[in-house]
């Protein structure tokens, strides 16, 4: 069987590990993992087989420098990781096959700019007929207040975010409660909880033509799940909902796969909507109801995608195996296994190895 070359940015991620060693496949072929990142000086030059520095995602000429290495390094599948990433390679994706690469981005531009906007995506929802939390997009400071209101406030604690963020920054919970057990499971994620007065304080700081456009969210309270799914033409291949037992907004520490059948249907409506290829991840919680609701959605797979490997279904690789365009294996998903995750240490001589 064909060897096959993969391109995975942002390499020096502590979860990175574990995805480089889900998309080396059950060990049949010959992968090797060329591992890109702007950071020289942490663990990135460890952990894939060959290593390249790279400009950072913002700088313009980034999509120019991964075509370079996807020519130079004889790639066959970029994993175009995060929103900037998967926005810019599908504007080029002509220039990716081209060079014979095969891209694993969810989507057309369009609908990644979409997906990676909270408001943008829950209107979207609302026309779609796609049940979601109620919220309020607050574009200005003067409108801050007013749309807690609107939302409940100060009867119903509301969830306030800046309309495109990653990882859970800049969200905070907002609560006319003293109680210090209200919003545990958000204090958990290490994110703040606040009164309005401390809320109003903060953007009142930023307030003028760079206010951080918001989306005002109900708050759910209820269990939180990342939905990894594989899917092709909007049609879900696969789909494995994890709960995070332990761990951050960012990085789960120990999670679980749970098959919950509403979580699923959410994930699988969602996706048709997009119309979606390859990995997606939808972040989820119950509502007060028990009902699950989005509330956010990423343009690749999961900081857990080792979990699914462990549970039967390898989408990190199945993916690597639809870029190529070669089929992809029958799976069962075993429902309730567990991760546990641990840091693992690297040692050099102090300077960054040549790869």
């Amino acid at each position: 069987m064909k060897d096959i070359r993969i391109l995975v940015p942002s390499i020096g991620h502590p979860t990175r590990p574990s995805l480089a060693e889900a998309m080396r496949g059950p060990g049949d072929r010959h992968v090797t993992i060329v591992g890109a990142d702007m950071d020289a000086g942490g663990i990135a030059p460890h952990v894939p087989d060959e290593f390249v520095q790279v400009p950072g995602r913002n700088d313009p000429g980034y999509i120019d420098s991964v075509l370079e290495i996807c020519r130079d390094y004889e790639i066959d599948v970029y994993y175009a990781l995060g929103e900037e990433e998967a926005i810019g390679s599908a504007e080029r994706l002509d220039e990716f096959r081209s060079a014979g690469v095969g891209v694993i981005t969810p989507g057309n531009p369009e609908m990644l700019r979409l997906s990676s906007n909270k408001s943008r995506y829950h209107e979207f929802f609302a026309e779609q007929g796609i049940p979601a939390a109620g919220f309020r997009t607050i574009a200005t400071f003067g409108e801050l207040e007013e749309g807690l209101k609107e939302m409940g406030f100060p009867e119903i604690d509301v969830f306030l975010k800046p309309t495109q963020s990653k990882g859970g920054r800049g969200a905070r919970l907002v609560t006319a409660s003293d109680d210090p057990s209200v919003g545990q499971d958000v204090r958990a994620a290490g994110q703040p909880v606040m009164s309005l007065e401390t809320c109003l304080e903060e953007f009142r700081r930023q307030d003028g033509p760079d206010f951080p456009e918001l989306i005002a969210m109900e708050y759910l309270p209820g269990t939180y799940y990342s939905c990894d799914v594989l899917s092709q033409e909007g049609e879900v291949l696969y789909a494995v909902p994890k709960i995070r037992v332990r761990g951050t907004a960012s990085n789960t520490t120990v999670g679980q796969v749970d098959m919950n059948p509403a979580v699923l249907d959410m994930a699988r409506q969602a996706c048709k909507a997009f119309g979606y290829n390859f990995m997606q991840n939808y972040e989820m919680k119950l509502d007060k109801n028990g009902e699950p609701r989005i509330y956010d959605i990423n343009p690749r797979g999961g900081t857990s995608l080792i979990l699914c490997k462990a549970a039967g279904a390898n989408i990190a690789w199945f993916s690597v195996l639809m870029a190529l365009g070669e089929d992809i294996p029958k799976a069962e998903i075993k429902d309730g296994v567990r991760m546990l995750r641990h840091f693992r240490e690297y040692f050099d001589d102090g300077t960054p190895p040549q790869r």
